[in-house]
């Protein structure tokens, strides 16, 4: 049965327009496309843009709640309703201004000033100030509230200053806090819509940002409008934006190729960007580090043994699995990607076939032959991802592998809450090392579902937290990707772009975070 929420338009308030000074560098990602692509002209106000993404929002919208935060599910629906106190550029990890005008670190990073812009509301009229994002960051501290956010806020105290500061002292320093915040805290809610109905609220969000709930259809578009009181640092243009739910990736961009959309997020596969240049559509895209990753659990068996996790790390052939799988990709270099002064560039772990087949023998003989099976989506990236392990691995002694194809309900459920399963992946992309791969791989961390600790490995991901010092973060992050080597929790294995496919005519494409949009950016050229 399919729903529907409707709204009726927030009432209008002046805002007056604001210069804000920032330290942070606004890098703008890269638009490519084929050399028929005319550029296109100044934006116009007004207009209608829709949008494809590949899933309906599992759990609703409530940022207490994220789950999905990919560019093809919950992220871009985010940023549209709520806009973002701060954002992180999705090639670079650099921290810009949103609604916030700053953050700032005091000299021992362990505590944060926020100052937000004046004259903020949200959409029902609720002030946007200290006090908001105060009410909001204690909901997702609540136990009560069982927000998959909470350890982000563990130790976590905030005082408000003053209506537009908010001072947030930290249980640790980290003078990475900045990219949390934007990454994963970026997301306001309007306290009095939360008050008033907190179970319903995901589905009927209200939040700050450029565009208004008009219409929710489950399953079929989501049709937003201007915020006429949005006070953000740009003044969105659109008129409205409808994001529809197409799961076929290659329909996405035919939806956008006919004109019947003006963007698309294809989903993970990469070479759906080659296949939008042959549509003559443009592609704006940001190269980060990290990329699609294997996940052991390592908290049973077989891979609570480092070496079934060796094995199979050793018996797969990156490179060979990027052509199969994505072609024109290319497997991940370390844990930071090419562009990353951390780590060093090359595979984590060097394919061995001899050495992996040695390894199951071992393991075999002691009456531990590995016997797993693999846990994914049925995504095309990750479909054929769980088909090559299995049938690469059939052609080892001593191992068994099953395939497990399920939807992302299942995932959300069996993987990343129960931590019921043996092998999976996910995207983790890692365009700075904060807040990603210390969420994914310290022993305290968020989205730790490997149920990998070490302690050489948290002191390291501590270490590189706590201080500003180039070096010492080169140093600190040059022993976690040894540990990860050596240990292999995790697996890495094709490179991540995040990028968006689009009509020429729209314009404005920003990419923060994983790869989502920034909505107040956004425009349709004059004809």
């Amino acid at each position: 049965m399919t729903s529907a929420v409707r709204r009726s338009p927030a009432r209008r308030i002046a805002v007056a327009a604001l210069a804000v000074g920032t330290a942070a560098v606004l890098v703008a990602c890269g638009s490519r496309g084929p050399a028929a692509v005319e550029e296109a002209g100044p934006p116009q106000r007004g207009g209608d843009a829709t949008i494809v993404l590949g899933v309906e929002a599992v759990r609703g919208l409530d940022p207490a709640m994220l789950f999905n935060l990919t560019p093809s599910g919950d992220a871009n629906r985010m940023s549209a309703i709520y806009g973002t106190l701060l954002w992180a550029d999705a090639a670079t990890g650099a921290v810009s201004p949103g609604l916030a005008e700053s953050l700032t670190p005091s000299a021992d990073g362990a505590q944060w000033t926020l100052v937000l812009r004046p004259a903020l509301t949200f959409s029902d009229g609720t002030p946007l100030d200290a006090e908001a994002v105060r009410f909001n960051y204690a909901r997702i501290a609540d136990p009560a509230t069982r927000s998959p956010l909470a350890p982000l806020l563990a130790g976590v105290t905030t005082t408000v200053r003053d209506a537009r500061t908010l001072q947030i002292d930290l249980a640790t320093p980290n003078f990475s806090f900045d990219r949390v915040l934007a990454t994963n805290l970026t997301f306001i809610g309007s306290p009095t819509a939360i008050a008033a109905d907190p179970a319903g609220f995901a589905n009927e969000p209200v939040g700050a940002g450029p565009f208004v709930l008009r219409e929710w259809v489950r399953d079929d578009h989501m049709t937003l409008e201007r915020n006429p009181t949005y006070a953000g640092p740009d003044e969105p243009l659109l008129d409205t934006v409808t994001f529809t739910v197409i799961a076929d990736p290659t329909q996405r961009i035919n939806t956008v190729a006919s004109g019947q959309a003006q963007a698309a997020v294809p989903g993970s596969d990469l070479s759906f960007r080659d296949a939008a240049a042959q549509r003559r559509l443009a592609v704006t895209e940001a190269p980060a580090g990290g990329g699609p990753t294997f996940l052991f659990n390592t908290a049973r068996a077989p891979f609570d043994d480092v070496r079934a996790r060796r094995a199979v790390a050793m018996a797969l052939d990156l490179a060979d699995l990027d052509s199969v799988i994505d072609p024109g990709s290319a497997a991940p270099e370390g844990l930071f990607g090419p562009g990353s002064p951390f780590g060093s560039p090359g595979p984590l772990v060097e394919h061995d076939a001899a050495g992996a087949q040695q390894l199951l023998s071992q393991l075999a003989a002691e009456g531990k032959p590995v016997e797993f099976t693999v846990t994914l989506t049925p995504s095309g990236l990750f479909k054929r991802t769980a088909e090559y392990v299995q049938s690469r691995l059939s052609t080892f002694r001593d191992i068994a592998v099953t395939i497990d194809i399920v939807d992302n309900a299942t995932i959300d459920q069996r993987v990343f809450r129960d931590r019921d399963y043996d092998m999976s992946a996910q995207i983790v992309p890692v365009p700075d090392p904060e807040p990603n791969l210390y969420k994914l791989l310290h022993s305290t961390g968020q989205t730790n579902y490997t149920g990998f600790a070490d302690p050489a490995l948290d002191a390291a991901l501590d270490a590189a937290r706590s201080t500003q010092d180039t070096a010492a973060r080169e140093a600190a992050y040059a022993t976690v990707q040894r540990i990860v080597a050596d240990q292999v929790p995790i697996l890495p294995f094709r490179e991540q772009v995040a990028y968006t496919v689009h009509r020429p005519e729209l314009t404005g494409l920003v990419l923060h975070g994983d790869g989502a949009l920034l909505y107040d950016r956004l425009g349709l050229a004059a004809s």
